[in-house]
């Protein structure tokens, strides 16, 4: 398992970005049904967007398959309407029609996909939602210089990146199909101020810096210091380190209603 690690889901809790704070508000709009009575987050990780959905549903249940992640959700997100369950995109817990929408942030491209559809299918009410959330890496950078170093790093890290998983993800989702005819795509961007350290703490929380660890044998310090020396190697000097930049993050939303 890609997360299962205490330490790295914490990372992940404390430094991923979550999307947009539109998102909730934009599918319960979707859906046209009034407040949703039971919503489930799939692939939910550490809950960081999953807390995002609090307010906006009776019931939530955020679903994971790594046992940190959930111990970390259930430490980071404490809310009566929010629980927390280890579980796989192919079995959902929740009975046959019964689920107004369900999400899977971040995690899509993970999934064995015709299995999760098909669970999809089962526990979905009639005009429910589907909705597969990707939230793009910090790419769109206010320096051009850093942003060029971004793109060729970008390169560095593709190759410890899950196959399949690495075209899925790198193209936006553009191949991804949907199960229903009826679709949507909604994009919300927020803009976010990183540091360079900000920018590879990041880093550390994506799979691949995982799978580098692990192919390398090296601790996170030691992981990470490598890919500083990777950026330094190409053109991130002292000075550079010590800017401020704005960083365009965006929440692309591709719903499918039943």
């Amino acid at each position: 398992l890609l997360f299962e690690n205490n330490e790295h889901s914490i990372r992940y809790s404390k430094l991923r970005p979550s999307l947009a704070e539109e998102s909730a508000e934009a599918l319960v709009k979707l859906l046209g049904s009034g407040k949703p009575s039971l919503w489930i987050d799939v692939g939910c990780g550490p809950g960081t967007s999953t807390k995002r959905f609090i307010g906006h549903a009776d019931k939530i249940i955020g679903v994971d398959v790594s046992d940190s992640q959930i111990k970390v959700a259930k430490e980071t997100v404490t809310h009566p309407s929010v629980s927390f369950v280890r579980g796989s995109c192919e079995k959902l817990p929740a009975e046959d029609g019964t689920v107004d929408i369900i999400t899977a942030v971040q995690a899509a491209h993970y999934f064995d996909r015709p299995a999760f559809y098909r669970e999809v299918e089962r526990i979905l009410k009639p005009g429910g939602i589907l909705a597969v959330i990707r939230i793009d890496s910090p790419g769109v950078c206010s320096s051009p210089k850093f942003r060029e170093v971004l793109q060729k790093f970008n390169k560095f890290t593709c190759q410890f990146t899950i196959l399949g998983s690495s075209t899925l993800w790198r193209n936006h989702y553009k191949d991804l199909t949907l199960p229903f005819t009826e679709q949507h795509r909604l994009v919300f961007r927020e803009s976010y101020k990183r540091t360079f350290d900000d920018v590879v703490n990041l880093f550390t929380t994506y799979s691949h810096f995982e799978n580098f660890r692990k192919e390398k044998e090296l601790s996170v310090d030691e992981a990470r210091a490598v890919f500083v020396n990777r950026f330094e190697e190409l053109g991130i000097g002292e000075e550079d380190k010590k800017e401020v930049f704005s960083f365009d993050v965006d929440t692309l939303i591709l719903a499918s209603r039943k």
